[in-house]
């Protein structure tokens, strides 16, 4: 998963150097996203496949944990940005944000990358990968952390808290719901 991520997140800029100014640069990022999240899903489902039925909460119980965790994202990206607007006279919009929902109106099958793709393979690597792997090694709190915090340098905005908070948030989503 890691390999398969590392390798989506290389070809973008290496992408971005030979196709500078061309618009084939946003359709092939989005099928190098989209081939990313299509074969993390396919090996992830390789090495569960025979712990698919024994799943640790029933489902309406995983709904709600599920409803409470975005309730929770909500509210981290509504504060978290307000609450460093205050305390840090960091800027309330992101520039990541921003970026994205500028590419988005010009390109828009974009959105598959933005709101599908990324946030899969994200969760891949921050939470199945990088938490639950430390977690088995260390305290799991310590593992949520360092989890959150790299997903949180990852998005290289200056939003870190409120990233570090929405990776703590999905942590105990998934420790939750596994």
């Amino acid at each position: 998963i890691l390999m398969i991520y590392c390798l989506t997140m290389m070809l973008s800029p290496l992408l971005w150097q030979l196709l500078k100014n061309n618009d084939l640069y946003y359709p092939l990022v989005t099928l190098i996203n989209g081939c990313g999240a299509c074969l993390m899903i396919w090996y992830a489902r390789l090495q569960t496949q025979d712990r698919l039925d024994q799943l640790k909460t029933t489902l309406p119980k995983e709904g709600l944990y599920l409803l409470l965790g975005l309730l929770l994202l909500f509210f981290c990206q509504w504060g978290g940005p307000l609450f460093e607007q205050l305390f840090f006279a960091s800027p309330r919009f992101s520039a990541n944000t921003s970026y994205l929902l500028a590419v988005y109106h010009k390109y828009p099958y974009y959105l598959l990358t933005i709101v599908i793709f990324l946030p899969v393979m994200e969760e891949f690597v921050f939470r199945k990968v990088l938490f639950k792997d430390l977690a088995l090694f260390s305290d799991p709190l310590l593992a949520a952390f360092v989890s959150s915090l790299l997903f949180s340098l990852a998005h290289q905005d200056g939003h870190y808290l409120t990233y570090l908070l929405i990776g703590l948030v999905l942590c105990y989503v998934y420790t939750k719901t596994d």
